[in-house]
């Protein structure tokens, strides 16, 4: 069975907007959130995407071929799902479009040997993931820098039981933090 881990970037306040990415994301780089990032992607074997992730991804990683960053080999090659009702073509490499029924489609591909699936940003997967137990894995990278406004991963419409599992500060005063859903609401 296949492990589904939800890998998320967010500022202190819960910020996921990646228009404002350079403000929260961009002055904490620093080798260990470097090495955690390049270890998460290469260890996974399917990508899970909403389409504005997708389309973010898509022209910046598929113009690479020197597996850039230590990740572009990967995410240029592994198989990619893309929940979409709006797109009818994929056009990055191994993706399969998946729509209506995508919650089922998913709980067949995680009950199937293989590698894991990660889900990368993508908040309109989050909550629908949660609700259906389909999350073995929520990974948090906490950046120390309070937004103050912006798209927030967490909304009002998300409520569920989350149990720790690893708490590791990397440099720069990042928090990556490691839960597993209890599968209880709270």
């Amino acid at each position: 069975m296949r492990k589904l881990i939800l890998t998320e970037w967010l500022s202190l306040d819960g910020i996921f907007d990646a228009e404002l990415m350079n403000k929260w994301w961009i002055p904490f780089d620093s080798p260990s959130r470097q090495k955690y990032i390049q270890d998460t992607i290469n260890n996974s074997e399917v990508m899970l995407y909403g389409r504005h992730t997708y389309e973010m991804l898509f022209p910046y990683w598929s113009s690479f071929k020197n597996n850039e960053q230590g990740v572009a080999d990967q995410l240029n090659n592994c198989k990619k799902y893309l929940v979409t009702s709006m797109l009818k073509t994929a056009p990055w490499k191994n993706t399969t479009i998946i729509n209506n029924s995508w919650i089922e489609e998913i709980k067949a591909l995680k009950s199937e040997d293989g590698g894991h699936i990660l889900v990368q940003g993508s908040s309109s997967l989050v909550k629908p993931l949660l609700e259906a137990g389909l999350v073995d894995e929520l990974r948090l990278l906490i950046n120390p820098y309070v937004v103050g406004k912006g798209k927030r991963l967490f909304t009002d419409e998300i409520a569920t039981g989350l149990g720790a599992a690893d708490a590791q500060l990397l440099e720069k005063n990042v928090l990556l933090l490691t839960y597993h859903p209890t599968r209880e609401n709270v």
